[in-house]
């Protein structure tokens, strides 16, 4: 008697590996909406630890991760991280890693070298500043304070100027003040009595300034302008009687 065709036997049950990846959205129909379906796999995409490089250096006293410090052979505090390190088991705080994250190890081995530090690399600003053009501008800090200005050398001070010689004068006779202007700008005034001559008045100057003892000069009037060569004319007599004179470089 004809049964049909033999049934092919079940497949083992097994676990089942989806077609198709990523978002997916069931089809819809006049009564009912088209609903989105999110890849379960996304997440899991989305928070894949990337892989990091880090470097362990091997030198003569010791070993050091990245620009770290030594960590002495010697020291019993690092045998158990040697260890570690030994059997391909190094610790995550020690690499900086995160659990479960890849991580690729250049191992250095300069043991025939002494440990070097890293340079710090500085950074370009530091401290506290103040913003340029700033309404209401703030106190800098002693550690940003601003360079000082360049000022130019001190002028050493100029050797002071000799003390205005005395013209002895008698009090009982007639007298009077002249006014001597000296080429320098330097103004002096002194008393003279009537019998003093040009050339008291000369010696005046050369007293009162060491330049006009080095180089040739004239006294002259202010106005009308007169030049005073006569050394023996009284002052009276020459029109000085409450004079200006003034020095002219000759």
């Amino acid at each position: 008697m004809n049964r049909g065709p033999p049934r092919p036997q079940e497949e083992e049950a097994g676990p089942s590996r989806p077609r198709f990846t990523g978002t997916g959205r069931t089809l819809g129909s006049d009564d009912t909406e088209s609903i989105e379906i999110p890849d379960p796999d996304a997440e899991r995409r989305r928070t894949q630890i990337p892989t990091v490089t880090r470097s362990l250096t091997f030198w003569r006293d010791g070993f050091s991760v990245e620009d770290g410090p030594l960590m002495r052979y010697d020291d019993p505090a690092n045998q158990e991280v040697l260890r570690a390190i030994q059997n391909g088991r190094a610790p995550l705080s020690l690499m900086n890693v995160e659990p479960g994250q890849p991580a690729d190890v250049n191992v250095f081995r300069r043991i025939d070298e002494d440990y070097v530090p890293a340079k710090k690399k500085q950074a370009p600003f530091s401290g506290a500043g103040q913003r340029l053009g700033s309404p209401t501008p703030g106190t800098l800090s002693s550690s940003t304070a601003p360079p000082p200005v360049n000022t130019p050398p001190a002028v050493p001070p100029a050797p002071a100027s000799a003390p205005v010689p005395t013209v002895n004068v008698d009090d009982s006779a007639p007298h009077t003040t002249l006014q001597v202007r000296l080429s320098d700008g330097t103004r002096l005034r002194s008393r003279f009595n009537h019998n003093h001559t040009v050339g008291d008045v000369y010696g005046f100057v050369n007293s009162a300034s060491l330049e006009s003892r080095t180089r040739s000069y004239l006294l002259q009037t202010t106005f009308p302008i007169k030049e005073l060569k006569d050394m023996e004319q009284t002052i009276k007599d020459a029109g000085l009687i409450n004079a200006v004179v003034v020095q002219k470089w000759a």
